[in-house]
């Protein structure tokens, strides 16, 4: 392969790196607005830092994600070395914050499922209050379960326990049922927690997550391979150029 095809080559990687992280950052910024307009539903229940907070590093991220995107094409289009130099740092950059990421992920995701619970006990505990009751109404209908870990959970509700006996809430009901029996025994009823089915549901989204993640490291480092190839390029370029000119000069005089 020739110097030009190579250079065309370099080019085109970081084009279609660019391509690749312009798309990730309309994922992500998709995710966070949805995690923010999700939030009404869980507000009580769920402590902000478990979703307000990772919901907003989400949309800086994509933020950050769509701007390294136009420059890769700026600096592919252009060959400009000092846009190709603060494009290779900002990869790295985001490289070195997506393993960190990952390994802080990793650290703290039994600290988040152990908060998880202490709030979904809580909420069962405060039924009795508007807020607690819709949320967890809707909690148990959207993921087909009862209670924290199981349906007779609600036995020791503090609050639910003193006016019902070996009964649930009515959202423990199974909706595939004509007719519920919302009792601890019935068959109508969901009888798997809530805490199980969202830890469920956190394991296929982690799933996703880290596709996507080997996937953007792959052409991460594509992207720093092209980006050296076309620095090394542009300085050979220039020093040909000068080269050039200094021989002009002579042959001038």
């Amino acid at each position: 392969m020739n110097e030009s095809s190579c250079t065309n080559l370099a080019k085109c990687l970081l084009m279609f790196t660019g391509v690749c992280y312009l798309i990730s950052a309309g994922g992500l910024s998709y995710v966070g607005i949805w995690a923010f307009s999700t939030y009404d539903h869980f507000d009580e229940i769920a402590d902000a830092t478990i979703t307000l907070f990772p919901a907003s590093i989400i949309l800086g991220v994509s933020a950050f994600m769509c701007i390294i995107g136009i420059l890769a094409f700026v600096a592919a289009f252009r060959s400009n070395k000092i846009l190709l130099s603060v494009f290779f740092c900002l990869i790295l950059l985001v490289f070195v914050g997506e393993v960190v990421a990952s390994i802080l992920g990793l650290v703290y995701r039994n600290q988040v499922e152990d908060v998880l619970e202490d709030d979904l006990i809580n909420a069962v505990n405060k039924y009795n209050l508007t807020a607690y009751k819709e949320q967890m109404d809707f909690l148990q209908q959207k993921f087909a379960c009862c209670g924290v870990h199981r349906a007779s959970d609600w036995e020791n509700s503090e609050y639910w326990k003193m006016n019902h006996t070996d009964t649930v809430p009515t959202s423990c009901c199974n909706v595939t049922f004509v007719t519920c029996n919302a009792t601890l025994n019935s068959d109508t009823i969901y009888q798997e927690g809530c805490l199980d089915k969202l830890n469920s549901e956190f394991s296929q989204n982690l799933i996703y997550l880290t596709g996507t993640a080997i996937f953007l490291v792959v052409v991460q480092f594509l992207a720093l391979l092209s980006t050296c190839i076309l620095v090394c390029r542009t300085r050979e370029e220039q020093q040909y150029q000068s080269l050039i000119e200094d021989i002009g000069g002579h042959l001038t005089i």
